[in-house]
């Protein structure tokens, strides 16, 4: 039986006991204003004319032939409504696999980080969401009775959305390396899950929960035997700008002969600090484009119009805003690594993504809890919401031990979670 989900669940649980929530992976921070500029110029300019005209227009042009004083008691929503285009195509319908600006910018941006630029009318299809674009590629790809790997820890969706399917999940484990500070994925494993059945591996890099980077070498043995076994490989890659100490983002998608083979699924919702827009992308090998469109298209029709103008902005910024972004997550990471420390936590430093997926077996007042049970002790005796750790995991005891912790909001909220965790005894 396929449940709610848990991480919505501890969100929800957060604002009833008022805890600071670390819970669920969005920020408390302002989304990228170019974005959010973009979407507003399309829905109030409606056109492209309508957006050039705001683009250009000055507080003058606006004032018109009203006095000052008449201009500073308006409401702004006043004012808005009086550049309001008359004309709309950007609150309407577009193409449901995406407008062509998006697309075009989707193929760019790639180029530009991963050094091969997809086809926009035969390889990218705008979807509603990571989530969405996840399941509409396992649909088209698989068919009931079909099976996936999974990578536990996991984002709870995959084996959700397999279940819904009717697709069967089989799972490998990555496991904590304390000593090392890693988190490592066992080749041995993999060989032995794969059969003739398996048609998929999800594979989430920059990871959540672990905060795993896969490496060049570790990509490389994993294609090595997708393409022994005939294997498609889907991949989840919205941390892919959040990576940490020199390490880079490879996206399995131009490692040799896999880009034929490979589904790459990606978003805006962690890069442009908007994660309530649903604007994300399916980039896949031609011959499964129509199918991945068609199903998109019956699912949802389409992504917002005025937000997928949004979307093409932030697309479009510097290289260098890119290259920063990982920047503010440093100072937000140590915050919170130091503080579940002092509280006995064992935590593995991530090495991309903003989540810690925290040992709690040494915290006094948590230790012969089980992951539930301290969440909920968490969140209503000391104010700080997390997420069970087994609620990563299908097979084994390995959750039994973990929370998971997300450090993508202020500064000013870490500290505040900071300060409550100080008097976990």
């Amino acid at each position: 039986m396929v449940e709610e989900s848990t991480i919505r669940l501890m969100t929800r649980l957060a604002n009833q006991y008022h805890a600071v929530n670390l819970s669920q992976g969005f920020t408390d921070e302002a989304a990228i204003y170019e974005m959010v500029w973009g979407s507003i110029a399309a829905s109030l300019g409606g056109t492209d004319e309508g957006i050039g005209r705001l683009e250009r227009s000055t507080m003058r042009d606006i004032l018109q032939n009203r006095t000052i004083d008449d201009f500073m008691d308006m409401k702004l929503r006043d004012v808005l409504s009086s550049i309001q285009g008359f004309k709309d195509a950007y609150n309407q319908y577009s193409y449901p696999f995406g407008l062509p600006e998006l697309r075009n910018a989707i193929a760019d941006y790639t180029k530009r980080f991963q050094g091969f630029r997809p086809d926009p009318e035969r390889e990218i299809t705008v979807v509603v969401g990571a989530t969405e674009g996840l399941y509409t590629s396992l649909r088209a790809i698989c068919t009931p009775g079909d099976e996936i790997i999974v990578i536990q820890p996991y984002h709870e969706m995959y084996p959700s959305q397999a279940a819904v399917l009717g697709v069967n999940a089989r799972y490998i484990t990555l496991r904590e390396n304390t000593e090392q500070e890693t988190w490592d994925i066992d080749l041995g494993e993999l060989e032995s899950v794969a059969n003739k059945n398996t048609r998929a591996l999800i594979l989430n890099t920059p990871h959540n929960p672990t905060g795993k980077v896969f490496t060049e070498d570790e990509m490389d043995a994993l294609a090595r035997i997708c393409r022994k076994h005939d294997i498609m490989v889907i991949t989840d890659e919205i941390y892919e700008h959040i990576v940490y100490n020199g390490r880079k983002h490879h996206s399995m998608a131009t490692v040799d002969d896999m880009r034929e083979r490979t589904l790459v699924v990606n978003s805006i919702s962690k890069t442009g600090n908007a994660t309530g827009w649903r604007v994300g992308w399916i980039i896949s090998p031609q011959k499964y484009t129509p199918e991945i469109r068609g199903i998109h298209d019956t699912l949802v029709i389409q992504s917002p119009t005025p937000l997928q103008k949004g979307a093409e902005r932030l697309l479009k910024l510097s290289n260098e805003f890119y290259e920063n972004l990982y920047k503010g997550y440093i100072a937000k990471g140590e915050i919170l690594i130091r503080a579940l420390r002092d509280a006995h936590f064992g935590v593995t430093a991530p090495e991309g993504s903003y989540y810690l997926f925290a040992n709690y077996k040494d915290v006094p007042a948590l230790q012969n809890m089980s992951p539930m049970d301290a969440a909920m002790y968490l969140i209503k005796e000391i104010g700080v919401a997390s997420v069970p750790g087994d609620n990563f995991y299908t097979m084994g005891n390995y959750g039994k031990s973990y929370l998971r912790f997300a450090f993508c909001r202020s500064i000013e909220s870490l500290r505040e979670a900071s300060s409550r965790l100080a008097n976990l005894k």
